[in-house]
């Protein structure tokens, strides 16, 4: 008993402890560093495995000798955990940063196993005002994706002759008051999510359609369900130039 207890204590055990753990917090820094990078998300995540890192490099090069291995056993569980519970809520991000857009939408795949049914394969060139935002369903908050730019006429055009063709519904934007309308008719091509429930709500950016009078929503599918709505449109203003892929739910 008094031999384990004296190898426990071992200054050489407690130095490989902090090696392993530097290694480990090393990895894990310059990852959510990459991620922070392509993806804008991972910030604190960077900087709690910055601080372990930073901690174990203080303990290898000071006090390696000093500190009981069971201190640093109990401070590696603390940041684990912690690093554990923030890779496990996924509170989603906003960018508009255009050269990410394909590193974010493949992240949120992966990520969330979420299904884009309304956003670009890629983005246009010269393109301006960009944003992409993802904020994932939780409990009963309905979560949304949206991808919104200006593009020049051409490109815009075409888009509106692609998505016009594809619509089971089209309204103009301004007829939705809190993004919520009842259609009159439902859509064979819609899903119903409760017997007799006309009402469709599409996610839309307030902010971006704020100066827009003629922009026109083409829903693409929809869920008739006011408890658990799910829908995906694809909103243009070929006046403005202004085009934004929204998805709820």
């Amino acid at each position: 008993m008094t031999t384990d207890i004296k190898q426990i204590k071992s200054p050489k055990l407690n130095k490989a402890f902090i090696i392993v753990s530097l290694i480990i917090s090393a990895l894990l820094s310059l990852l959510f560093l990459l991620l922070f990078i392509i993806t804008d998300h991972g910030l604190i995540r960077m900087i709690i495995s910055g601080i372990w890192f930073v901690f174990n490099l203080i303990m290898l090069l000071k006090c390696a000798e000093k500190i009981h291995v069971a201190v640093n056993i109990i401070l590696t569980v603390i940041f684990v955990t912690i690093l554990f519970f923030q890779s496990i809520f996924f509170l989603g991000f906003s960018s508009d940063t255009p050269w990410k857009y394909n590193f974010q939408k493949l992240y949120v795949i992966f990520r969330n196993n979420y299904e884009f049914k309304v956003a670009p394969e890629k983005l246009p060139d010269d393109i301006s005002d960009y944003s992409m935002e993802y904020l994932p369903s939780i409990m009963q908050g309905t979560g949304h994706s949206s991808v919104r730019f200006k593009a020049s006429h051409d490109v815009i055009k075409a888009y509106e002759e692609e998505y016009s063709a594809k619509a089971i519904y089209t309204y103009p934007l301004s007829v939705f008051q809190d993004g919520s309308i009842d259609v009159e008719q439902v859509s064979p091509k819609a899903d119903i999510g409760i017997k007799d429930d006309k009402s469709l709500l599409v996610y839309r950016d307030t902010d971006f359609w704020s100066e827009s009078t003629s922009a026109t929503v083409y829903v693409i599918s929809a869920v008739h369900n006011w408890n658990h709505p799910h829908s995906s449109a694809v909103i243009i203003d070929s006046e403005k130039n202004m085009i934004e892929f929204a998805q709820l739910g």
